[in-house]
């Protein structure tokens, strides 16, 4: 399936509106991942992010529409206000698509996560036709480890990090397999 060939319409949950990245999204994006307590949680944020971070991601994805070889990647808008609160991406990674995602700070604690995290697994399954997500959550993010239980992701174990920046943390993984 050819989904690049479709036309990416943005995806609709009771309170979010997930929808590609826009300009309009830059300044949101830099205040939202200089923020310490958000990009310490995120291993493929340059520290410390700024503009040029936030306009190179903009045209990337841009540049990059959802598809099966690329992934995908939602800005995540508040419906009640249009807000712009956040971002996730199922992004290819080793015979499996590795899901991220990030919220404000203002917004934890409300459900925004698992709804906009549920959104894009649906979507990821049933148009891109993934069939194995996984996700690496770093020690110490115990809502992200709630929010991937809830939505029947499996522990998978304690490893290290991936990334040269964070490569003394240990990272703990989650994987989703499409069920039969």
């Amino acid at each position: 399936m050819n989904v690049r060939s479709k036309i990416f319409a943005p995806l609709e949950t009771p309170r979010l509106h997930l929808r590609s990245f826009g300009v309009d999204d830059k300044d949101a994006l830099v205040a939202q991942l200089k923020d310490p307590l958000i990009s310490k949680q995120l291993a493929f944020v340059p520290h410390p992010y700024d503009a040029s971070h936030a306009e190179a991601w903009i045209k990337d994805c841009a540049r990059n529409p959802p598809g099966k070889i690329v992934g995908c990647r939602f800005a995540i808008e508040r419906r009640e206000d249009g807000s712009f609160v956040g971002g996730l991406g199922l992004m290819p990674r080793e015979r499996a698509f590795e899901l991220g995602y990030w919220l404000d700070r203002r917004c934890w604690r409300q459900g925004y996560a698992t709804e906009a995290v549920g959104a894009a697994l649906a979507f990821g399954l049933s148009v891109l036709a993934m069939q194995r997500i996984v996700a690496f959550v770093f020690m110490g993010n115990p809502a992200s480890t709630r929010v991937l239980a809830r939505l029947g992701f499996a522990y998978r174990g304690l490893e290290d990090s991936t990334t040269q920046s964070d490569a003394s943390r240990k990272v703990l993984r989650y994987e989703f397999v499409r069920p039969e």
